[in-house]
């Protein structure tokens, strides 16, 4: 393996030249995986099922989940995009950097319950005895996720990705995160 890093080339490990047996064998994997999970694993139907001996009412299995995340999104995310873009467009920079904080703060948040009531949907759908990711909510929701998920990477990388390290470059990445936001705040 030919470096044109000389530090690289100190730290590197020996790969095998033809990665594809690796790759198919990991897709193949993932397939399996992903089959068995959309299928209802026997381990989460258990859990469904510990789950559903609560005495919770019916009312609230199935109408919990998109109540909590409903009350997630307006009571959060449109706040918490709204305030982020009041930060970037703030002339006065020291308010705009509470801002900026504010919006990091809450959307930290919630990235983190929007996972848990992902767990919580599942749960749900489980325990109504339907099939889990087969559903286009089920789909949506985690296309949902990968775009938090990507925002995310884009604002904690210091928004280098996207445009690079250089002052032109983070301003580029700070544009993406904004617009990547503002696009998943709408699929939302």
């Amino acid at each position: 393996m030919q470096f044109h890093n000389p530090t690289a080339a100190k730290v590197a490990i020996n790969v095998p030249k033809n990665h594809a047996a690796l790759r198919d064998a990991a897709l193949a994997a993932g397939a399996a995986a992903l089959v068995e999970l959309a299928s209802n694993p026997a381990w989460l139907v258990k859990v469904g099922d510990a789950i559903g001996t609560l005495p919770f009412p019916p009312v609230v299995v199935k109408y919990g989940h998109p109540g909590l995340m409903a009350f997630m999104i307006l009571g959060m995310g449109l706040p918490g995009g709204v305030i982020g873009w009041l930060g970037r467009n703030n002339e006065d920079k020291k308010a705009g950097v509470k801002q900026k904080q504010l919006h990091e703060n809450i959307m930290l948040a919630f990235w983190l319950l929007a996972f848990a009531g992902a767990s919580g949907g599942v749960l749900s759908t489980v325990m109504q005895g339907k099939d889990i990711l087969t559903s286009p909510h089920a789909k949506t929701a985690g296309v949902v996720l990968a775009l938090l998920t990507a925002n995310a990477v884009v604002a904690y990388s210091g928004f280098t990705i996207g445009g690079g390290a250089t002052p032109e470059g983070r301003k580029q990445g700070r544009t993406l995160h904004a617009y990547l936001g503002a696009g998943t705040g709408i699929a939302l």
